[in-house]
């Protein structure tokens, strides 16, 4: 387990406030990866956010700088021309830049909270969505529901390991959650079970407008 749930250390990222988790310029180079990322060729191979040490270093490095200065045309242009693992590795590496937390700590604490451990996953998942639905800004609530639905399309498209299932989950509950020791070694397959159920439920309960906006371009 440990060599999955590595602390993730949170550095500031160019063009974003205090207020604001995204630009809209750097929400829509995000969107332009997403949508390369999200289809079967691409995600069948299972290395979603696994490229460190395979993708060409100095690609990751442009297309993050892409991405933080809001340059979709630039990441479309990379993605056309082939770097799609270097891609989905520039994405990983701009999102432990954030100047926050992906899902804030208020809102964390409902799933890293043990008093609810007799509350299904299920439901803390829908209770977590609903905070982001009225707390976060539309930006910060579309960041959030691109990157799990992200996930979700890779999960539904990678071939599940026999014996230890889908480990992508596992690699990337530091990137939504303050795991700390404790969680490691009482709590994760709870956290885990509620982290795939926000993968779920995510696409519905987070990016309905942006599905509507795209079936009416």
């Amino acid at each position: 387990m440990g060599t999955f749930l590595s602390r993730i250390k949170f550095r500031p990222c160019i063009n974003c406030t205090h207020r604001d988790i995204v630009s809209e310029n750097s929400l829509e180079a995000i969107r332009e990866i997403v949508s390369s990322l999200r289809n079967a060729r691409t995600l069948g191979n299972g290395w979603l956010f696994r490229g460190e040490g395979i993708a060409h270093q100095g690609v990751v490095n442009e297309i993050v700088a892409y991405i933080e200065h809001g340059s979709s045309r630039s990441v479309r242009t990379m993605l056309e021309a082939g770097w799609r693992l270097e891609s989905s590795q520039a994405l990983y590496t701009y999102l432990t830049r954030l100047n926050q937390p992906l899902i804030p700590f208020s809102i964390q604490s409902l799933v890293l909270d043990a008093s609810n451990i007799d509350v299904t996953p299920e439901i803390v998942a829908s209770d977590v969505l609903g905070l982001i639905r009225e707390e976060l800004s539309s930006r910060h609530k579309v960041l959030i529901g691109l990157i799990l639905h992200l996930l979700d399309c890779s999960i539904k498209l990678s071939p599940a390991d026999e014996l230890r299932g889908h480990t992508l989950p596992v690699s990337l509950l530091p990137l939504f959650f303050n795991i700390e020791n404790y969680h490691f070694m009482h709590e994760w397959r709870r956290i885990l079970a509620i982290f795939v159920e926000l993968i779920r439920q995510a696409p519905n309960a987070l990016l309905v407008e942006e599905s509507q906006s795209e079936a009416l371009l």
